[in-house]
């Protein structure tokens, strides 16, 4: 009965399962005041398993054998321009607001928040453990459903404002987060123009997953370049304009140059009609 039901309504049964995961996780946290007394780089560590196991869920009661999600999902083999693009494309956006303080008479320093061995490892558990593993729900199940009626822009701004909303307890109590009007506007204005960016790369890659999870776990590390000061600063919100809106400037140019499909190839064929096809052709199918 919850399996048939889970099979006719596949998003909103992985919503379900996510939010309830991640949002009891954050309950207990925010109770127990374990934000406060946990290290920020592991404090929010079991919401983020919420996708994975919701996206697993759904495949199992569908009619698309969870070997062939995975073996999409799991794909690696791409060029190595993928894999570095993934990686050094947040490192950029990461270090153009102290190069852009710098440059307009500021000052740039090094400051990295931890040793680079620390920062490596920290990026190696982001892609193993913590928030890259959120890829395999949003990207690797959500964007490819979302896709069976809508563009990739679309699509990828629809899993962007659930992905908003799924990080909404945090503000309440995560140290990472603030209520102030100012960094609202600017991590709402990130969230979707990295969502547009990340939904192009999942397409890219024909569903695969790890080149996203390397791309998301590279911004979580964070900038090693600090900033201040400049005329920049004094005319415009630099954090706001370099930061978050470079992921916009990102999806503009995609836009431009492949439309509301954001890649140069054939968008995401959804897996379970290519499962039914590949059934009703028993000589076809591995």
């Amino acid at each position: 009965m919850i399996q048939s039901w889970v099979d006719t309504h596949r998003v909103p049964a992985f919503l379900l399962i996510v939010f309830s995961w991640s949002w009891s996780w954050d309950a207990i946290y925010y109770v127990m005041g374990l934000w406060e007394t946990l290290p920020v780089y592991i404090n929010t560590f079991p919401r983020q398993w919420g996708l994975p196991v919701g996206a697993v869920l759904v495949v199992w009661a569908s009619d698309i054998p969870t070997r062939d999600w995975l073996g999409r999902a799991l794909q690696w083999r791409f060029p190595v321009w993928v894999y570095l693009g993934a990686v050094s494309l947040p490192v950029v956006v990461g270090e153009l607001q102290p190069v852009l303080a710098a440059l307009s008479g500021g000052s740039v320093r090094y400051a990295p928040p931890a040793p680079l061995s620390l920062l490596f490892g920290f990026f190696v558990l982001n892609v193993v453990l913590f928030g890259g593993v959120e890829e395999f729900g949003w990207r690797g199940f959500l964007q490819p459903r979302f896709q069976e009626r809508l563009s990739v822009l679309t699509a990828s701004l629809a899993v962007g404002v659930l992905w908003w909303v799924w990080h909404l307890p945090l503000f309440f109590g995560h140290p990472n987060f603030t209520l102030d009007p100012l960094f609202l506007v600017e991590y709402t204005t990130f969230v979707l123009g990295a969502s547009t960016v990340l939904g192009a790369l999942v397409n890219l890659t024909d569903g695969g997953v790890i080149p996203a999870v390397f791309l998301h776990a590279a911004i979580n590390v964070g900038s090693v370049l600090e900033g201040s000061g400049g005329m920049a600063e004094e005319i415009l919100p630099v954090a706001f304009v370099v930061g978050s809106g470079t992921w916009w400037l990102i999806a503009v140019v995609l836009i431009g140059l492949y439309g509301r499909s954001m890649t140069p190839r054939t968008p995401i064929e959804p897996l379970s009609e290519r499962y039914r096809s590949s059934s009703s052709s028993p000589e076809e199918f591995p």
